[in-house]
C-alpha cells in the first residue's frame, strides 16, 4: 500500500479550481494518462460515481470512484467501488481560499494494487507523479 500527500499554494481562484477538479467527464483533455472518464450522478444521493479509463506503465486501467463534494468547505474525497487494477484508492482534494485570491491545496492519496507492485515503481507512481498532477489542475483552472 502507498500514501501520499501534496501540498501547495496555486495561482488559481479556489472556485476556479474546484470547477476543474469536479469537472470529470474533461479529464481526458489534460489529465496525463486519463483515457476515458464517464460521469454519474445518483438521483438518490450526493454521490458522483465515474468510471475511468487510465494508461498505467503502458498497461489500461479501469476503475471506478463515488465522489463526494462539500464545495462550501472545499473538500472532494473518494473512495473506490471497482477496478481492474487497485484494491484500493482513496483519497481527497482540500481547496481553501488565501488572502490573495490563490488557493491552499492538500491532496491526498492512499492505494493498494491488486499486483504486486516494486517500491521503486510505486513511490514514482504516486508520489513522483503528485506535482505534476495538480499543476496540471492549475494550468487547466487558468485556462477556463
Amino acid at each position: 500500500m502507498a500514501q501520499a500527500e501534496f501540498r501547495e499554494t496555486l495561482s488559481v481562484e479556489p472556485k476556479k479550481l474546484l470547477e476543474v477538479i469536479t469537472g470529470y467527464d474533461s479529464y481526458p483533455e489534460f489529465v496525463d494518462g486519463c483515457r476515458s472518464a464517464t460521469m454519474t450522478r445518483s438521483p438518490q444521493s450526493d454521490l458522483i460515481r465515474v468510471s475511468y479509463q487510465v494508461s498505467v506503465m503502458s498497461q489500461d486501467v479501469t476503475y471506478t470512484l463515488d465522489h463526494r463534494h462539500d464545495l462550501k468547505s472545499g473538500r472532494v474525497d473518494w473512495v473506490l467501488v471497482e477496478s481492474n487494477f487497485f484494491k484500493k484508492n482513496t483519497g481527497r482534494w482540500e481547496v481553501r481560499p488565501t488572502a490573495q485570491g490563490k488557493s491552499d491545496v492538500l491532496y491526498t492519496l492512499e492505494v493498494d494494487f491488486k499486483v504486486p507492485v516494486p517500491g521503486f515503481i510505486l513511490n514514482r507512481l504516486v508520489k513522483g507523479s503528485l506535482p505534476g498532477m495538480v499543476r496540471s489542475f492549475e494550468k487547466r483552472a487558468n485556462s477556463v
